[in-house]
């Protein structure tokens, strides 16, 4: 009887490992070789596939691309408010540059899935016909259960739900920055212009020694305002908290204009607000108020119209938020809060 040779097991597909460890490089050197040429110079680049040819192996499996996207095709970005307000504001408009780069380099499809407003329709979202979303809007807890059964991968930005990927800024270290350039202008009362907060999520946070984590964004950043105001003895009666529609950041000049009346003359006043948007609006309405010195105008996001009006802010990159939101989305990565910096400008 005639004895069969053996059959040599199929050898294994080459992956993006083996070429790194060939080449002693890290595997997302290797990918973006591949998947994101603009992240290597030309010369590493073309290193890297050469070696990967030599090697035998000749791009990333689409079968196993495809399952690790788990069929994805569409990408949907849910905002706080309507197209209207989202197109046309400049920090919304540099975090979808960020996500749009992302996704053109996976050739993915983009649905902007408008709120139409904060919370009342945030629940009808999770229903929104794209197969991952990023989802840029409060999470408020009773909303965990459509949360938990989207059965979609999803991400948080600038929302905070336990168990949910969620990318984010130092908002509460980038307020304290922002206090301690207002009160280092020796102020005698500071006007706060934030987002609106839950009566009790305000108070919580007034009246706590250290506030824990908020689960919003004002909260945050309120919080870092309330901390550097006792980290410097400041005397809190001398700090007035105005709330601004945030669909509206302008009408914030309004807002402070009817505060006028509560000002002796004489009196110098700092103004720290959590968008660059509010703080500008101020910054033109106190521009003809006389009898009153106005020593700090502080904002946060650093816009491109904050440069203009020398508006000295609080620096978060937008664009690159953008494209965290979707590598961890796709790709498991777990970003740190991005951190910020103070801008000092004229004001």
């Amino acid at each position: 009887m005639k004895t069969l040779a053996p059959v040599a097991p199929p050898k294994a597909r080459l992956t993006l490992n083996d070429v790194a460890r060939a080449m002693g490089v890290s595997r997302t050197t290797v990918s973006n070789a591949f998947n994101r040429p603009e992240q290597l110079s030309a010369a590493l680049r073309e290193e890297v596939l050469g070696k990967a040819r030599e090697l035998g192996y000749f791009g990333p499996d689409p079968a196993a691309r495809a399952m690790r996207r788990g069929g994805i095709h569409d990408v949907g970005v849910v905002f706080h408010h309507d197209l209207r307000y989202t197109l046309g504001d400049p920090l919304s408009l540099a975090f979808l540059r960020g996500v749009a780069k992302e996704l053109d380099a996976r050739q993915l499809n983009l649905q902007l899935i408008p709120k139409m407003g904060r919370r009342e329709q945030l629940a009808a979202a999770f229903q929104a016909t794209a197969d991952a979303l990023i989802v840029l809007a409060e999470i408020e807890p009773e909303l965990a259960p459509q949360v938990e059964a989207a059965h979609k991968p999803l991400v948080l930005v600038d929302a905070f739900f336990a168990g949910a990927t969620m990318v984010s800024v130092q908002d509460r270290a980038g307020a304290r920055m922002a206090m301690a350039h207002a009160l280092a202008s020796a102020p005698a009362r500071v006007l706060v212009l934030g987002f609106p907060l839950k009566g009790s999520e305000r108070e919580r946070i007034l009246k706590r020694k250290t506030a824990p984590r908020s689960l919003y964004v004002a909260g945050e950043r309120l919080a870092g305002y309330v901390a550097e105001v006792r980290a410097r003895g400041f005397a809190m009666e001398q700090v007035t908290w105005i709330e601004v529609d945030e669909r509206d950041p302008e009408s914030a000049a309004e807002r402070i204009a009817q505060w006028r009346g509560e000002l002796v003359k004489g009196t110098r006043l700092a103004i720290v607000a959590m968008s660059d948007r509010m703080a500008l609006a101020a910054q033109q309405q106190v521009a003809a108020w006389t009898g009153v010195t106005v020593s700090a105008i502080v904002g946060f996001d650093d816009g491109p119209t904050a440069e203009a009006a020398g508006l000295t802010t609080i620096r978060q990159d937008a664009f690159h938020k953008g494209e965290l939101a979707v590598q961890a989305l796709l790709d498991g990565v777990r970003p740190a809060p991005l951190a910020v910096e103070l801008v000092v400008r004229k004001t």
